[in-house]
């Protein structure tokens, strides 16, 4: 027998299914509803889904199982970031009321609206469709559809070379110069970097406080001495702030935190690219770098350095010191470098 609860506005289920001689539990859940009579609705799906799934196991529901059904035992088996939420939002008018069968036709309709979007940015709403997918056949006989991913032609750079990093560093913009040095010595992510409040920097104690990272954790940090040369400097120009961001765009405005926004894309890719221009066109030197590589160049010096890597782990803010060991690799050949040269 099934049990509703209002928690909040949202109804909420659990209790116990007979079939046969078994007795299923069911843990509470979420019904995703404010209104009794759909949440008695959703139940009774629930329970002759379970029933269905306890008589004829090898049975495949993938036509019977829509896209809100394995939503809904998502939600209930998974503590979301924002950003995943934001995705699931953009999502959802797509493929809502879906079949399951029917996913990989609702999935190249959806390509076809978001053409602007890069590679990497449509894996991720791949790679989110076949979470909520898992998540219902973990609970629901279903067969997974073939979602293929796209091929991206990223190639990354782990570490610039000593010349370069100060030639590159002055080919930014006024207005953008700052940021980026940021970037190359405090191995901020990029979002953490643009959406830095005046609040969060303690410039006498010369510390940073990010207050949201990618694995949903805070973090101190102290910062750089020329770190702290730029901001302080930069807050002196701004009229020594309080509050509000420490990063304005030139028109003035916060940047966009593209991590709520679910479209991915970088808001200060337009400046980089200029700067890669000046580089090529000034010194001569043509490299293919993202923003993003910043991050990788900085661990990668951390580590040569001598720095251990559960040191780089914090400041970087990698929640799994396996993410931080690829630049161990970095270290190996400094050292071999450094015999060679007696």
């Amino acid at each position: 027998m099934l049990h509703y609860r209002q928690r909040g506005k949202t109804w909420h289920v659990r209790g116990s299914i007979r079939v046969g001689k078994r007795t299923i539990k069911i843990p509470e859940r979420s019904t995703g509803f404010i209104k009794l009579k759909d949440a008695r609705e959703y139940g009774s799906k629930l329970e002759t889904d379970i029933r269905e799934n306890t008589l004829y196991p090898e049975q495949d529901k993938s036509q019977k199982t829509t896209f809100d059904d394995c939503l809904c035992i998502h939600l209930n088996k998974k503590r979301l970031k924002p950003a995943e939420i934001q995705k699931i939002k953009i999502l959802l008018p797509n493929f809502q009321g879906v079949c399951v069968s029917e996913i990989k036709d609702a999935w190249n309709r959806f390509l076809a609206k978001k053409k602007h979007l890069a590679p990497a940015t449509i894996n991720r709403y791949a790679n989110t469709i076949k979470s909520i997918i898992k998540s219902g056949g973990e609970e629901i006989n279903i067969k997974a559809p073939q979602i293929q991913h796209l091929s991206v032609k990223n190639q990354v750079v782990f570490l610039l070379p000593e010349q370069i990093r100060p030639l590159l560093i002055g080919c930014y913009s006024v207005h953008a110069k700052p940021i980026f040095t940021v970037y190359a010595y405090q191995g901020l992510r990029e979002q953490e970097n643009l959406q830095l409040k005046w609040e969060d920097v303690d410039l006498k104690r010369a510390v940073l406080f990010i207050r949201t990272s990618k694995n949903g954790e805070s973090r101190q940090i102290p910062m750089h001495k020329n770190v702290w040369w730029i901001l302080t400097r930069h807050w002196i120009r701004s009229g020594k702030p309080i509050t509000g961001n420490v990063w304005l765009n030139s028109k003035g405005q916060p940047y966009k935190d593209t991590r709520h926004t679910g479209c991915g894309g970088s808001p200060v890719r337009k400046a980089h690219t200029l700067a890669l221009k000046r580089l090529k066109e000034q010194h001569g030197i043509e490299i293919k770098m993202r923003v993003h590589d910043w991050r990788h160049d900085w661990a990668s010096r951390m580590v040569m350095a001598g720095v251990d890597l559960l040191t780089v782990q914090k400041l970087g803010g990698w929640k799994s010191l396996d993410m931080v060991k690829r630049y161990a690799t970095f270290s190996a050949r400094h050292e071999i470098d450094a015999i060679n040269k007696i």
